[in-house]
């Protein structure tokens, strides 16, 4: 059997997989870990985002920032269908999570968080930030809006009509 030119047989591919092998099986539990899961004990703060007609937020974009750093979100993400979205504070303070749309809409809740004396872990005091009772007025005053848009569109159609006619 002739061995043709530049062929170096099979006994240097099975010197070299005797090399190689050995270093990748030693290396193997080195790359190689665990996972599992445990359930938290601290309390996580959860909020609900709507519009102003009562329409949930869904899927919209969320950042958490933390006490400690105002410029870099601590945790972002999007709510769910219901317009939920929770988070675990890290620390006691002012924790901000903002909400905004694509639309430009945009919703900004401030939590105090503060350690409790009870094992339950972070007690939280939740603040709207919609102030109360003024959701009847920003409606009248979006109500009214829309009824002077549509009289000064009326108005202006007439008198293009008028200027046409003489």
């Amino acid at each position: 059997m002739k061995r043709r030119a530049g062929s170096r047989g099979p006994g240097i591919l099975a010197a070299a997989l005797c090399l190689v092998l050995p270093a990748f099986m030693a290396a193997a539990p080195a790359f190689s870990h665990g996972v599992g899961y445990r359930r938290s004990q601290k309390q996580p703060v959860a909020l609900e985002f709507y519009y102003s007609t009562g329409e949930v937020m869904a899927y919209t974009e969320v950042k958490v920032y933390s006490p400690d750093d105002r410029v870099s979100s601590y945790q972002s993400g999007l709510t769910d269908e219901f317009g939920r979205y929770s988070f675990v504070p890290g620390t006691e303070g002012e924790w901000r999570m903002v909400v905004s749309d694509t639309e430009g809409h945009r919703a900004e809740a401030v939590i105090p968080v503060s350690e409790a004396k009870s094992p339950d872990g972070a007690q939280v005091t939740l603040e709207s930030s919609f102030p109360r009772g003024s959701e009847l007025y920003i409606r009248a005053l979006l109500g009214t809006s829309v009824l002077f848009n549509v009289a000064s569109f009326v108005t202006v159609l007439r008198r293009k009509a008028a200027e046409k006619c003489t």
